[in-house]
């Protein structure tokens, strides 16, 4: 291909894959096109001295050859290549398009996880001052038992006719 085709393709596909494996269940019986090739007897080339030199020509063999069957031959593997890599690039157009839906999938569920995250810290967050306002508390009412304590004790080292009437705090 030219050059601005192949940087077409680079750039409509830039995440392409190409991956070429053996298929995975094999047919038992023998495939016709092999059938067909096996068939065919051992032969020597038509062209005399061929087989010595690769180079020498003989024009009028070349003339009575017919190159019909070979054009054919590689038409037909050229159409099956075509067909092949057609039905690759339709597999992977189809595998990039479930990577990308999962991809999506997973950035949108790392979003959920990392707000979810973000509201559980801010929870933490008020627990810590709930847990915060409950020492507090637990020291007030360590004070106020020690205040009255004193106070009871003061109250009773007064003359009588000076007390207080005992306090009674309530909570509820």
């Amino acid at each position: 291909g030219s050059p601005r085709r192949s940087r077409r393709r680079q750039l409509q596909r830039p995440q392409e894959v190409v991956v070429v494996r053996e298929a995975t269940n094999y047919t038992l019986g023998l495939d016709p096109e092999l059938a067909k090739l096996q068939s065919i007897p051992t032969f020597l080339p038509i062209m005399r001295g061929a087989l010595t030199a690769p180079f020498a020509r003989d024009p009028e063999v070349l003339e009575r050859l017919d190159a019909g069957a070979m054009v054919a031959l590689c038409r037909r593997y050229q159409t099956h290549l075509h067909t092949a890599a057609a039905t690759t690039t339709h597999y992977q157009d189809n595998l990039s398009t479930k990577i990308r839906d999962v991809d999506a999938t997973v950035s949108g569920l790392v979003s959920q996880m990392t707000d979810r995250q973000r509201s559980f810290a801010r929870y933490a967050e008020k627990l810590g001052q709930v847990t915060e306002v409950s020492h507090a508390l637990i020291r007030c009412h360590a004070s106020l038992n020690l205040i009255l304590e004193s106070l009871e004790t003061l109250n009773d080292s007064l003359p009588i006719h000076d007390r207080l009437e005992p306090f009674v705090w309530t909570t509820g």
